[in-house]
């Protein structure tokens, strides 16, 4: 198995990461199987899929003919078995919940190949505990995308059953759609990067949620003094902030320490349905952010 290429790709779950995840596939030749269990869900990853694809076009990236050959790689799902029953790697990307995750894992076990590799997109949760009852635990690891459709870069974590053959055949398949890999080479929660960027997520929300600063000057001043492309909260709105508080809520369940817990900031923009990008509001508000605005990067935070 690992010596083939890993042509056909089941992706189980067609929320943001989902629906970005199968653009990279079939924009680098894969027959990429999306399933989702709500069909509004699907049909919106679809949709999006659709637009990326044209705005290449648009943008000179692709020829309409590129873009039309990748789109018939796409292929919706309407059960889970059609989704992984010729699966050479399957990618589960659900919300960051440790039950479900374990329980699409078991049916995926059952229901895929056995030589089908299968890999979690998850921020904090280790693959060998998703897989805790999986038959291949030798084909089983972790991956962390940053935006897929955008970023090239992926973090990597193998768990302590995983094969070299499934580490080569995963390294190789990584590689042909163009990302590069960044090995976290035994299981630590959230990875090796993604600690750091939790670090960094960490303090950000508390210094808001207890008022020692404006959410926007964190922003201002991680462009403005770390060089980088975007602020914290810029970011968060960006994953959702739906994402961020699961996130949050496995580091707790494991650790059990108060401050590890979602700050009440957090949890009230999730009970509002205030979630970022996706729903039009969250730190920020959408399709026209602060951030946007001519002279927001020299502006002055709330007093």
């Amino acid at each position: 198995m690992q010596s083939t290429r890993l042509a056909s790709v089941g992706i189980v779950g067609a929320g943001t990461q989902g629906s970005q995840i199968a653009l990279r596939c079939v924009l680098a030749g894969r027959e990429a199987h999306l399933f989702d269990v709500s069909s509004a869900q699907l049909e919106g990853a679809l949709l999006q899929v659709r637009s990326w694809l044209d705005d290449r076009v648009s943008e000179a990236e692709l020829t309409p003919e590129e873009a039309e050959s990748s789109w018939a790689r796409l292929h919706p799902c309407e059960t889970l078995s059609e989704c992984v029953a010729n699966a050479d790697i399957v990618i589960e990307a659900v919300p960051e919940r440790l039950e479900l995750k374990q329980a699409v894992w078991a049916q995926i076990d059952d229901l895929a190949p056995p030589k089908t590799l299968l890999t979690t997109n998850s921020s904090s949760l280790r693959s060998s505990v998703i897989g805790r009852d999986v038959r291949r635990k030798d084909r089983t690891f972790s991956l962390n995308f940053g935006q897929p459709a955008e970023n090239d870069h992926v973090e990597i974590m193998w768990n302590a059953h995983t094969s070299p053959e499934s580490k080569e055949a995963a390294l190789a398949f990584l590689d042909s759609l163009g990302f590069i890999p960044l090995v976290t080479h035994k299981e630590i929660s959230g990875f090796s990067l993604n600690r750091i960027w939790r670090a960094v997520k960490k303090e950000s929300l508390r210094l808001v949620d207890q008022g020692y600063c404006d959410f926007q000057d964190i922003d201002r001043g991680s462009i403005l003094v770390f060089g980088w492309s975007q602020g914290p909260f810029q970011l968060m709105d960006a994953i959702g902030l739906d994402v961020i508080r699961d996130i949050e809520l496995s580091y707790y369940a494991e650790s059990g320490d108060e401050s590890d817990r979602p700050p009440r900031l957090l949890e009230d923009l999730v009970a509002k349905g205030h979630l970022g990008v996706k729903t039009g509001q969250g730190f920020y508000s959408y399709p026209h952010p602060e951030f946007e605005q001519r002279g927001w990067l020299r502006k002055h935070g709330d007093n």
